[in-house]
């Protein structure tokens, strides 16, 4: 059985597109089942939820309290009852072969523990002209190309777009909670994190096109001040993401790096107080350069706030903690 796992929250509208665009795949008898995990939502997500269960027996409503997507990812998995295990978001529109492409790839490759897919872009409103493709994978599109073939870090696959054989969760454990969406902040890297042990222990994972679903980008994901916020946020998680595993960077060495990325600021104070207004951010390149002081400004804000939290005793060592997987 192929267990497909939606997380939502506060996202009723969008979780109801998705869900009757999976129901128009193709299903050529596959055994699968579709589980859609309310993440603490206030709107009417459940409502929904519970009708499409109650019309289709393969749809099952499930919820979780803990507000964080890895919670609710792991909750998927908890309540899931099929060998493979597969995540999308609740804001994808499903090709009608998606699903026989993805039992096909775990047929196909008995030696493959994850599968990711294919994510293309489905902007609602007018792609602003500078967002340009380098900037794509802020929303989850993959540039991986249109064959088949095994992936390793840094390639991953993207998280509205993945699926693992059980086993893999048994053997390396689950999403970790300290990484990932929580309400409507922007941190991301569960899923590289996840990805990361994948290739530590010797696992496979195969990028299949096939595997094919859209993006939708609504038109205040398009917006400068969101694009800001998320490379701020992907500088906040690329530290949290370093301190989890097995070379956390020690107060010693968290220090020195404040410190360099303060003063590297300081110094382009004038380029960055200038950037960082909407008036001079207005051509790509300038926007570009702007994104990367939000980066650093996200980067040092958690910098600093790993820095308060290692314990004394790491002053000279290390650095190594240790938090709940």
């Amino acid at each position: 059985m192929i267990s497909i796992i939606i997380c939502t929250f506060n996202r009723s509208l969008m979780l109801e597109e998705s869900v009757r665009s999976f129901l128009d795949c193709q299903t050529d008898g596959i055994d699968h089942e579709l589980l859609i995990i309310d993440n603490n939502s206030t709107d009417t997500t459940r409502e929904i939820a519970e009708l499409f269960a109650k019309q289709n027996p393969r749809i099952r409503y499930g919820f979780e309290p803990l507000q964080n997507l890895c919670h609710a990812r792991n909750r998927g998995i908890l309540e899931s009852r099929g060998e493979i295990v597969a995540f999308v978001d609740d804001d994808v529109k499903f090709s009608s072969g998606w699903l026989t492409a993805l039992a096909s790839a775990f047929e196909r490759h008995v030696d493959v523990a994850c599968v990711g897919g294919k994510v293309v872009p489905h902007f609602e409103a007018d792609r602003p002209s500078w967002l340009d493709d380098d900037l794509s994978w802020i929303y989850g599109v993959t540039r991986y190309g249109d064959h088949e073939r095994e992936i390793q870090p840094p390639e991953t696959p993207i998280g509205c777009n993945m699926a693992f054989r059980r086993v893999v969760f048994e053997q390396i454990g689950c999403f970790h909670p300290s990484l990932g969406r929580r309400g409507e902040n922007l941190q991301s890297n569960d899923e590289n994190r996840l990805f990361i042990s994948v290739a530590k222990a010797g696992l496979k994972t195969l990028y299949s096109p096939d595997v094919l679903l859209a993006h939708r980008i609504p038109p205040a994901r398009t917006s400068r001040n969101w694009v800001e916020r998320r490379f701020y946020w992907q500088g906040i998680s690329n530290v949290v993401l370093r301190q989890i595993d097995d070379d956390p960077l020690s107060r010693v060495i968290l220090t020195r790096k404040a410190i360099k990325t303060f003063f590297g600021l300081l110094r382009r104070w004038k380029d960055t107080a200038g950037l960082l207004s909407t008036k001079n951010g207005r051509n790509g390149g300038a926007f570009k350069k702007q994104l990367e002081i939000y980066y650093k400004l996200g980067e040092l804000r958690q910098v600093i706030a790993e820095l308060l939290s290692v314990p004394a005793g790491n002053v000279a060592n290390s650095g190594r903690r240790v938090r709940d997987k």
